[in-house]
């Protein structure tokens, strides 16, 4: 157990631009820019009590944001201590409220964390194809810089090795990214909460908001672990053709997921969606969006009996979960065994 934790750590420490620094990176610039966007935001649009009062002073008059309204044009002002007020095209002038119904309450605080989310998995997103790279090369280039000779010095057998990238790069590089993904969902869920107090919307509750994000974690780092099943078997493959390809082993692993199946389409297809043979090529390529485990799960996201979009979270992971019952994910991971076991035995018989 000892040697293949070292062998994790070493192919972290190899791979560490890609797998560590790259989701962090990522994170941190979409945080910046999302800070820059609500702060310059609300300057822009006289949301910002500072920014209001200077120009109050300077100018000896209120001031405000003129918004075409398609019947006229109405003014949204706030005046230095917060208030908001509205004045519609015939001359009403009304105070935003600082409260909003329970049920706009509801919505807000549901839809919420998954709109920041859609932003905030972009590290994971970018990491998953990241990977892919990181693997293809994790064989051929200890190859190419002759480091497998030091490698194969040391007690531990090839397949261990390749065993310890599967597991590094795969499992803890996209559950790292997962890590990161979650922060970052913190920090602009926080921000957005700020925001939305900040243009005179109160009465949203941060907590049940952080609650909802923690549902949707929760679905994420499950789905996260089914996926990788379902994607082993061409992680194994990609793998194996690493241990084989004399060079740009990338493109040797994926040109023929789908050169094979558009050849196939080009020369036999006819039309036919249920097309055995063409479902079959294309597996592959399923198995690494994640079509079998998400296929259907879009349908039960739905508004509830009130109109709130909801996301039920005990049917979802359901699903997910029945995904496993399935044959062809044991078959793949039985596969993905077969093809890492060849590439040990590549990697055996051939050091340079």
């Amino acid at each position: 157990m000892n040697k293949f934790l070292t062998l994790i750590r070493r192919d972290m420490a190899d791979n560490r631009g890609a797998l560590v620094i790259t989701p962090i990176v990522i994170a941190a610039i979409l945080l910046v820019v999302t800070t820059f966007a609500t702060l310059t935001g609300n300057a822009r649009f006289g949301f910002d009590p500072e920014d209001f009062a200077t120009r109050q002073q300077h100018q000896g008059v209120q001031a405000g944001v003129i918004v075409d309204t398609g019947e006229g044009t109405a003014t949204v002002k706030r005046s230095p201590d917060g208030t908001i007020t509205i004045t519609s095209p015939d001359g009403e002038t009304k105070t935003l409220d600082q409260t909003i119904d329970p049920k706009a309450k509801a919505g807000l605080e549901a839809i919420l964390p998954v709109g920041t989310a859609a932003a905030a998995a972009f590290p994971l997103a970018i990491a998953l194809i990241s990977i892919l790279f990181v693997l293809a090369g994790a064989l051929h280039d200890e190859r190419k810089d002759r480091t497998i000779l030091f490698w194969k010095s040391m007690p531990v057998s090839d397949l261990q090795t390749t065993s310890a990238k599967l597991v590094s790069i795969v499992g803890v590089g996209l559950f790292f990214a997962f890590a990161v993904t979650i922060v970052l969902h913190i920090a602009i869920t926080g921000l957005a909460v700020a925001t939305i107090g900040n243009v005179g919307i109160t009465g949203i509750s941060a907590a049940t908001i952080f609650l909802n994000a923690t549902k949707l974690w929760t679905v994420l780092a499950v789905g996260l672990l089914i996926y990788i099943g379902w994607a082993l078997p061409v992680y194994g493959w990609v793998t194996m053709v690493s241990a084989w390809a004399p060079k740009m082993p990338f493109v040797a692993a994926f040109a023929p997921l789908f050169v094979v199946p558009l050849v196939y389409m080009a020369i036999a297809y006819r039309g036919d969606d249920d097309d055995k043979v063409l479902n079959a090529l294309w597996e592959p390529v399923g198995r690494l969006i994640g079509e079998p485990m998400t296929n259907g799960i879009g349908r039960m996201v739905e508004p509830s009996s009130e109109h709130i979009p909801t996301i039920p979270v005990a049917e979802v992971l359901a699903h997910l979960s029945n995904s496993l019952a399935e044959p062809s994910f044991w078959i793949g991971l039985v596969v993905a065994g077969a093809f890492t076991y060849a590439a040990s035995e590549i990697r055996r018989r051939r050091a340079l």
